[in-house]
């Protein structure tokens, strides 16, 4: 992918850093990680799905149902989740099948190998086209029921499926969902396929095949460029094969996704909110007080850029290039380049669609240059630099502009 100029990166950083450095000075410390356990909390460990009919082309749903269910009670801030290594470790060294031991006679054994209080463990099960699944969650030190819950329809819809049973266990459980997309709570897959080929993936890395889970992640990062696990798959596919120099690339492209993948949900949240807004309202907004929301701004400044919602795009499109250029050059993954390409132009036509008078558009317009030129479609660049030219006569990159628009003519024998 070609390096082209891009201009000044983070609008409205300058601004922000100094609101910062306002809170740094009258709030000491800052907000507990996330990653750190939190006293009180019950310690709950989400064990793999049975498959009740052993459907080979479903069999990824053992694991894959498993782990989205974590992540989606995990958000709710209820539990202290244990990790699916921890799960994994315990089944290699008790050499067990932890499906057949887990029944409410059998949970508290489960209980003490995994150091758990309650334990979630279910059965999915295929009719034709039709899937039915079914979770409980049992008291590891009692066996008794604590939560059940089922969602049934069609296979297609399997990722709205487990997102329905997880808000009636959360409900049957009394724990409020987490209301929506999160600055802090990475997305799960938005693509069935992405899914199926992250989780049989993830079977192979288990089972010690690298180089084929490797091939699974990749075309689960190709089809779902914001989908994180995948990314982390191929990390530590190549921490397994001993590639360091493409786990330390993909570790960087993987806090990219990150970054992306934050900022664009606090762009699709109800109300947009910027730095400033946050640490006046910080409950408003999802965090406990202002001293988390300075936290959380030193730790990933470029998730909280932007004080509009077109600055904070224009933010997201300059990580998109980052992430194209590196999936391009350090990896050779031409399609997830070509995908993020793709992401550029997606935010830019939604930002003009609805803020169409915006006085930051054309900083958002002109990232499409950059998408054009590496595609070399003159003729699309052609137009949009014929209309920059035309509609925004003073913008502080005309002469780029200018610059592109006579490449364009010339590719075109204008």
């Amino acid at each position: 992918m070609p390096k082209y100029v891009l201009p000044p990166r983070r609008p409205g950083l300058p601004a922000a850093a100094l609101l910062a450095a306002w809170v740094l000075w009258i709030l000491p410390g800052g907000g507990p990680s996330a990653q750190e356990p939190q006293a009180g909390k019950p310690r709950l460990s989400v064990l793999y799905f049975s498959d009740t009919r052993g459907a080979p082309d479903l069999a990824w749903l053992s694991k894959g149902l498993a782990d989205m269910l974590a992540g989606d009670l995990g958000a709710t801030g209820a539990f202290t989740l244990v990790e699916r290594e921890d799960l994994e470790r315990v089944l290699r060294e008790q050499e067990l099948v932890l499906s057949g031991l887990v029944d409410p006679a059998g949970a508290p054994k489960v209980g003490r190998l995994l150091g758990a209080d309650l334990l979630l463990y279910g059965s999915f099960l295929t009719n034709g086209e039709e899937l039915r699944i079914d979770a409980r969650v049992v008291r590891a030190d009692t066996g008794e029921i604590a939560a059940s819950a089922r969602a049934e329809g069609p296979a297609a819809r399997v990722l709205d499926l487990e997102r329905e049973l997880s808000a009636r266990l959360a409900a049957a459980l009394g724990i409020p969902t987490a209301p929506g997309p999160s600055v802090r709570t990475p997305p799960g897959p938005s693509s069935l396929d992405a899914a199926r080929a992250y989780y049989r993936g993830l079977d192979l890395l288990d089972a010690g095949r690298y180089a084929e889970a490797l091939e699974y992640f990749s075309q689960s990062t190709r089809l779902d460029p914001l989908y994180l696990k995948p990314g982390k798959g191929i990390e530590d596919a190549y921490r397994y094969l001993k590639d360091f120099r493409k786990q330390r690339q993909r570790r960087e492209m993987n806090a990219l996704v990150e970054d992306i993948t934050a900022l664009s949900a606090r762009i699709r949240a109800p109300t947009f909110f910027s730095f400033g807004d946050a640490v006046m309202n910080p409950g408003r907004f999802g965090f406990r007080d202002a001293a988390e929301v300075t936290e959380a701004y030193r730790a990933h400044p470029y998730r909280m850029a932007g004080d509009t919602p077109v600055q904070a795009v224009w933010n997201l499109q300059n990580l998109l290039h980052q992430l194209g250029r590196s999936a391009s050059e350090n990896i050779g993954d031409e399609a997830l380049a070509d995908r993020c390409r793709d992401e550029v132009l997606r935010w830019s036509d939604a930002a003009e669609a609805a803020y169409p008078r915006d006085p930051f558009l054309p900083e958002v317009l002109y990232q499409k240059i950059f998408v054009h030129a590496d595609r070399m479609d003159w003729t699309s660049l052609r137009v949009l630099c014929e209309r920059l030219m035309s509609d925004y006569p003073d913008y502080r990159m005309m002469w780029a502009v200018e610059d592109f628009y006579e490449r364009a003519l010339k590719e075109l024998g204008g």
